[in-house]
């Protein structure tokens, strides 16, 4: 694959829109009416040109639509689900950061006078590298590259300070990771055999094969799958230890710890909880943006937008800004 921008993906991985709304949690945020003329969108105060929005199209599409040498654009490809794919991660992008652009405005979040002028060099870079057919299609001017960096600069900086307050310890027990045989059934009968076949002992894995419903592999998971009246249990179960018969809310279990601490499944556990605090706190601002301010996509304006290939080869818009700008 080529190079992907890593201030792209930042937000990116936090994308979840769809044509009609954006999905935030649990929270489906709508939009509805329409921003304006040759406005894809508009959250509160601000609204996306049309021209924007092409910029990080063609930018999406020349970056993700490359393997190797292949371009999955080609006649040799199915292109309509890749082509949807792309427009709804930008369009879900493009919302994120006018977000965050708010939050900024009410924040007294700011570039400083040196980040400006990064932000300056990186547009009259990017502008430069556009072909005349490229600044014809996209409809911008320098400064037009120049409003749109800024705009992604300042939600980068959001971004940044939000994730440096995130906590990040998480403790071993809130990441841990255990690996067991869990035999599960709703039917008490079933149960009370297996119960009185643990006592006659009689081999786990043999009981688990004849009354088990479900899966009856190894399993791994950590807190927060289970009921916590089952948790309570396994959780204090030692490596080889098999439960008494536990109720939960939706039948019975018993269950044969095999590691109580998976080490390596517990590291990325960890990882994972850091993430979605993270996703969290965006999510939190995301939805607190969309219950104060009216938002509006013009739906039929954003759906004629087609991914154009013949002269538009352009991949670094955000690469450019973040040779020039990091936080």
């Amino acid at each position: 694959m080529k190079r992907k921008s890593g201030i792209f993906l930042g937000i990116c991985l936090l994308c979840g829109i769809m044509l009609c709304g954006c999905e935030v949690g649990d929270t489906t945020i709508r939009f509805g009416g329409g921003p304006g003329v040759f406005n894809v969108f508009s959250i509160g105060p601000m609204s996306c040109p049309k021209s924007e929005a092409l910029v990080y199209l063609a930018n999406a599409k020349n970056l993700y639509g490359v393997v190797g040498d292949v371009s999955l654009w080609s006649g040799d490809f199915p292109t309509d689900a890749l082509e949807e794919g792309v427009k709804k991660n930008v369009l879900g992008h493009l919302t994120r950061v006018y977000t965050l652009d708010i939050y900024a405005q009410e924040n007294e979040v700011e570039l400083t006078d040196i980040e400006l002028t990064r932000v300056s060099d990186a547009a009259d870079e990017y502008f430069e590298s556009l072909s005349e057919n490229e600044k014809e299609y996209f409809g911008v001017s320098r400064q037009d590259i120049y409003d749109m960096y800024v705009r992604y600069a300042t939600a980068m900086k959001v971004y940044s300070n939000l994730m440096n307050q995130v906590d990040e310890e998480v403790s071993e027990d809130e990441a841990r990771i255990m690996d067991a045989y869990v035999l599960y059934t709703k039917d008490a009968s079933k149960a009370k055999k297996v119960k009185k076949g643990l006592k006659e002992g009689k081999d786990f894995m043999a009981l688990l094969s004849t009354y088990g419903e479900g899966d009856i592999g190894q399993l791994s998971f950590g807190r927060g799958t289970y009921d916590e009246a089952v948790e309570s249990v396994i959780f204090g179960l030692d490596d080889g230890e098999i439960s008494d018969q536990i109720e939960g809310t939706d039948g019975y279990y018993f269950v044969m710890c095999t590691d109580k601490y998976d080490d390596e499944l517990s590291e990325i556990n960890k990882a994972s909880i850091v993430t979605r605090r993270k996703e969290e706190v965006i999510e939190n601002i995301i939805k607190d943006q969309y219950e104060e301010y009216d938002s509006q996509i013009d739906t039929e304006y954003w759906n004629d937008i087609t991914l154009q290939d013949d002269g538009v080869a352009t991949d670094s818009f955000f690469s450019v800004l973040e040779s020039h700008l990091k936080f």
